[in-house]
This record gives C-alpha cells, structure tokens and sequence, in this order.
C-alpha cells in the first residue's frame, strides 16, 4: 500500500512540475489565451492536482489508521487468551514456562492451515446449487484433507503438551480453548448488537 501512495505522489508532483515548468502552452488552444487567462487556467489545473494529492494522502491514511487497529485488537485477544488460559489451567510459573513456547507453536501451525485452506478456495462463498458435480467432488475430497491435516498436527502436539503438562490440564486445555472460543464469539455478536441502533439513526 506504501508503494501505491508513493507512486501516486510521484505522479502527481510529475505532472504538477511539468504544467509549471512548461514553456509551452498545454495545448494549440491557450497559444490564443492572454496571460491573466493562463494564470487561471494554470491556478486551476494546480489546485485540481493539490486536491488529489490530498486525496491519496487521506486515503493512505486511512488504511494505514485501519491496519495499526486490526494489529490492536489481535494483540488485545491474544493477551485475552493468555490470561484466560492461564488462569483455567491453573499454571504454575514453572508449567507456563515450558508450555506456552510449545502451545505457540502449535497455534502458528494452526493458524498457517487455516490460511492455506481458506486461499485455497473457500466453497461457503459458492453457490453449492451452481456447482457441476466435479466440483463438488473437489470440495468434499479438499474438506476430508482439510480435516486430516488438522488431526494430524492436534495428534502431535497432543503428545507435545502431556509432556509439559499433567493429562488433566492437557484435557482441561481443549476444553478451556472452546470456552474462550465460544465467549470471543458472544463478545463480537454484543458488539454489533450494540452499535446496529446507533448505526440505524
């Protein structure tokens, strides 16, 4: 996004220089213009090329403010989520020492397949009564594979985290996950509960 605002600056102060430099009228039509005429035509054309650099100005802005919020409120449910776990499991220093390095692990490797898969193709955005028959094929052999793949990783770090931590915890860490879950998920629906009415006036 960087890249396009500075091209679009660029541009602009290229065609901003050239306009003001120029000894030559921009076209056959101001050779017939008197000065006072071109001073207006060339304070117009200036201001028209202020505005649209101010223009992609804000909106760069805008995306960037929009970035740096997403990245807040990511950090704030992780810090959430530590918290949470952390208190359901009852970690001691020592537990929480060698089981969050291991359990990060596993959620950036969670996180990586839910991306692929979703990169891949998502079929809840296709019409499922459009599709041939060899689609849908496709799609339920990629779910299937989807699915064993996230086995697979739970199968390994399972065996990962009853080496930090007693069965008890490790089982009570699944459930505790859910529960975390299922209560971001209610905080999201309050929120947008709350903001409709203001939205509708």
């Amino acid at each position: 996004m960087k890249t396009n605002f500075v091209k679009i600056t660029a541009a602009t102060l290229l065609l901003a220089t050239t306009i003001l430099v120029s000894p030559t009228p921009v076209n056959a039509q101001q050779d017939n213009l008197k000065p006072a005429q071109q001073d207006s035509q060339l304070s117009t054309q200036q201001n028209d090329l202020s505005s649209q650099n101010n223009q992609a100005i804000a909106q760069y802005n805008k995306q960037n403010t929009q970035g740096k919020q997403h990245g807040d409120q990511h950090k704030n449910v992780e810090a959430q989520r530590i918290a949470f776990i952390t208190k359901e499991l009852n970690l001691t220093p020592d537990e929480a020492k060698v089981f969050w390095p291991v359990y990060n692990e596993y959620d950036a490797k969670r996180h990586d397949l839910k991306k692929s898969f979703k990169e891949s193709g998502d079929f809840h955005k296709k019409d499922i009564a459009k599709l041939t028959e060899k689609e849908a094929n496709q799609i339920l052999d990629n779910q299937i594979v989807e699915a064993q793949k996230f086995l697979d990783l739970r199968k390994e770090y399972h065996a990962k985290f009853k080496s930090v931590l007693p069965a008890v915890k490790v089982l009570k860490l699944y459930d505790t996950e859910r529960e975390f879950q299922k209560m971001l998920i209610d905080k999201i629906r309050q929120h947008k509960e709350t903001r409709a009415p203001a939205d509708k006036k």
